[in-house]
C-alpha cells in the first residue's frame, strides 16, 4: 500500500508544490503510466463501513500549481465519435492542464482514503473514479504527452 501511496504523491505533487527536476514530462509520463498499469490489473471489493467524506483539493489552486509546473501544457484536440456506426466524427477541445488537475484531485481523495479509511475503501475509490472519470483524463494527457515529443 506504501508504494501505491508513493506512486500517487508522484503525480499529486505537481499541483501541490512548485517540482523542479530535469525532466517533468518523462516523470509524469511514467508516473500515468504506472497508475494506469495498476488500474488495469485492479481488482477491488466495495467496504461497507461508512467513513467520513474527504475534503477535496480546491480545483483552482491546484490548477494554478499545475500551471506552474508545466507552463508548455495547453490545449489539444481530440476525435469524438470514433465508434459511431454513423461516422460522424467532431473535433473536440481538450486541455491538459485540466487533465492533470483533474487526475490530482481524484488520486489526492484515493491517496487520504488509503491513508485514512481502508485498503477496501482506497482502492475501491481509485477504480470508481478511474473507471467514471479519471481514465479518460489520463489516457488524453498520455496521448498529449506523447505528441510533444514528436
Amino acid at each position: 500500500m506504501n508504494s501505491f501511496i508513493d506512486l500517487i504523491h508522484q503525480v499529486t505533487q505537481f499541483g501541490t508544490k512548485t517540482v523542479i527536476l530535469d525532466n517533468k514530462h518523462k516523470t509524469l509520463k511514467k508516473a500515468l503510466a504506472d497508475v494506469y498499469a495498476l488500474y488495469i490489473n485492479l481488482e477491488s471489493s466495495f467496504d461497507q463501513q461508512v467513513y467520513n467524506d474527504v475534503k477535496r483539493l480546491n480545483y483552482g489552486i491546484v490548477y494554478a500549481q499545475v500551471k506552474l509546473n508545466f507552463p508548455d501544457l495547453g490545449f489539444y484536440s481530440n476525435l469524438d465519435g470514433i465508434l459511431d456506426h454513423n461516422n460522424k466524427l467532431q473535433i473536440e477541445k481538450g486541455d491538459a492542464l485540466d487533465d492533470l488537475t483533474d487526475l490530482i484531485l481524484d488520486l489526492s481523495e484515493v491517496a487520504w482514503r488509503l491513508e485514512n479509511t481502508s485498503l477496501n475503501d482506497g482502492l475501491w475509490y481509485f477504480n470508481t473514479l478511474m473507471r467514471v472519470h479519471s481514465e479518460q483524463h489520463l489516457l488524453n494527457l498520455l496521448q498529449y504527452l506523447k505528441a510533444l515529443e514528436a
